[in-house]
């Protein structure tokens, strides 16, 4: 039995290495949309494009540009309660959202609160919502 050249060795650690990073980066991307499609967090982009504060800090467009599910103090969800940061974009500035929710028998996902923080003012976080007798 003859053994395979070392570049054909090569070729199949390269094809296996391609193959193993796309399954992984597709099956961050299906979790991602997931996660986008869920109630709270379809909420939380739809409040921050009708508010007429954020809209003038970012412009319309408002697009949503991301959030890291490696970071699970941040972006997190366990059935009842949802916190997330995700980035977000307009043609005039960027910025992050922050939002927290929860989920009720009677009404479903309920969004407890958003703040917005844009890059042209890092000092400062824009309360968008809160909702009564919420303490964060």
């Amino acid at each position: 039995m003859r053994m395979p050249s070392n570049a054909t060795l090569g070729k199949i650690v390269v094809y296996g290495a391609i193959a193993s990073i796309s399954g992984v980066m597709y099956m961050r991307y299906k979790i991602q949309d997931r996660i986008r499609n869920t109630q709270y967090f379809k909420s939380a982009l739809q409040t921050l494009r009708q508010h007429k504060g954020a809209v003038s800090l970012l412009g319309e467009p408002i697009k949503e540009t991301g959030f890291d599910l490696a970071d699970d103090k941040k972006n997190n969800c366990d059935g009842q309660k949802a916190q997330f940061e995700v980035s977000v974009k307009g043609p005039k500035d960027k910025g992050t959202i922050f939002f927290w929710a929860t989920r009720t028998d009677e009404l479903g996902w309920v969004l407890d609160r958003l703040d917005l923080e844009v890059k042209s003012q890092p000092d400062k976080r824009f309360l968008i919502k809160k909702a009564n007798n919420i303490e964060y």
